[in-house]
């Protein structure tokens, strides 16, 4: 396959796309003349936590090779600013995050657009994207194994902002009377190159991704394809039905070919196995009549690794410990997929929040649980927050680890971790 470099990929898709929806007859829509033709909004965040680190704990040993410190520190503030232009069927959209990090290991200062595209509308029925852009592909709440052209969640904070990919995008939408409500076709063309979207794989190509969406009885369907050279071609299928006002399962369901896995040789040195092609994800919502929400996911992660395989990259890490040589193999395995925060092949997900408990207003109360259920290793994390002074969140929380050596969760860095945080929106 031939390899376009970005700017003219990106144009290129623009010209196909608008070709053919050129000869579409405009609609003069009044009410989009009432909007404003720009906005801003935002928040600023600002965070502290400490960790009580485990000094037995292989990842501890990993990042603090000079001694495992009792306790750590951390502080955080970030600055997010979203906005857009409107002119006629065409919008500029940016989001912008800005964040400064201090722990015990470095202080950072990063600035990036998280997003930063051109919208525009075509025709009655299409809309045209391009420029940096993330998508939310999937059903599930806390894993999306159907999120292909995505960076990944953080199961603890689902809803952080995450950075999107260069791409463009073509959406066609119809609605209809019958069993079938909607129909939505989309069109993604991701490049990749030595300057654009190199985190999002090895070689360089043109990648594609499709998206049929539809709205059958009150069932949301989505069956989605990836196809091009930096990663493995992929297959997904997801849907989400409510069996009745307050209940609500979906699921998921993705393929992939040739997906190879770092591993571990005899000798520490990195080998590769294919991976199991199947990922999967299986949840449910439900809301009681006193507003406690639940959410249950079972996460399949195919590519994830087997006890044996985690328990030899423990023992390389502990051996580490004295060996420099040792610890450059084992630093070497943590960043090829034994240091990722789901590394292995099985979750269990569980949330419970409730609104206003005890009928203290502005205040919620939550519990997050992620259990490993071949190790019955977890991470627990209880929290609260407080809304009642305009435009202002207080957030606390504390996070639990529990689990025996060896495990997936008792091999972590913590033992716990509390957090306080401030966001005021704007």
């Amino acid at each position: 396959m031939n390899i376009l470099r970005p700017g003219r990929a990106l144009c290129l898709t623009a010209l196909l796309a608008a070709a053919p929806l050129a000869a579409e007859e405009f609609d003069f829509d009044i009410g989009q003349y009432g909007k404003k033709s720009w906005e801003l909004s935002g928040y600023l965040e600002l965070g502290a936590e400490r960790l009580g680190l485990d000094r037995d704990a292989v990842f501890a040993t990993l990042r603090f090779p000079a001694g495992v410190p009792d306790t750590a520190e951390r502080y955080r503030g970030v600055l997010e600013l979203s906005g857009l232009y409107r002119w006629e069927r065409i919008s500029l959209n940016g989001r912008l995050q800005v964040e400064s990090v201090d722990d015990v290991i470095s202080s950072r200062d990063d600035a990036a657009f998280h997003e930063v595209y051109l919208a525009a509308q075509p025709g009655e029925y299409s809309n045209l994207e391009i420029g940096k852009r993330a998508l939310r592909w999937g059903k599930g709440y806390a894993f999306n194994p159907v999120a292909f052209l995505e960076r990944p969640k953080d199961p603890n904070d689902p809803d952080l902002s995450r950075e999107g990919f260069s791409l463009a995008s073509l959406d066609y939408v119809r609605s209809f009377d019958g069993a079938l409500r909607t129909l939505a076709f989309s069109t993604v063309l991701l490049p990749v190159d030595g300057q654009t979207n190199d985190e999002f794989g090895g070689r360089e190509d043109l990648n594609i991704a499709l998206k049929l969406y539809l709205l059958y009885r009150d069932t949301d369907i989505d069956i989605l394809l990836r196809s091009g050279d930096s990663r493995p071609d992929a297959l997904g299928l997801d849907f989400s039905r409510n069996l009745s006002s307050n209940f609500e399962i979906h699921g998921e369901l993705a393929w992939f070919e040739d997906r190879p896995v770092s591993v571990l040789n005899d000798d520490n040195s990195l080998g590769t196995r294919d991976a199991r092609p199947l990922d999967w994800l299986l949840g449910l919502r439900y809301l009681t009549e006193d507003e406690t929400t639940w959410i249950v996911e079972y996460y399949h992660n195919g590519a994830g690794y087997s006890g044996g395989e985690m328990r030899g990259f423990y023992d390389l890490g502990r051996a580490a410990a004295g060996d420099p040589a040792l610890r450059a193999a084992a630093g070497a395995a943590q960043k090829a997929g034994f240091g990722t925060p789901q590394p292995m092949r099985d979750y269990l997900y569980l949330r419970v929040t409730q609104k206003e408990p005890f009928d203290a207003l502005y205040w919620n109360a939550g519990l997050t649980a992620i259990i490993n259920p071949h190790d019955h290793s977890a991470s627990l994390t209880p929290e609260v927050s407080y809304t009642g002074i305009d435009n202002l969140e207080l957030r606390g929380r504390a996070a639990l680890l529990t689990g025996g050596r060896n495990s997936d969760f008792g091999e972590r860095q913590n033992d716990w971790r509390v957090e306080l945080r401030a966001r005021y929106f704007f």
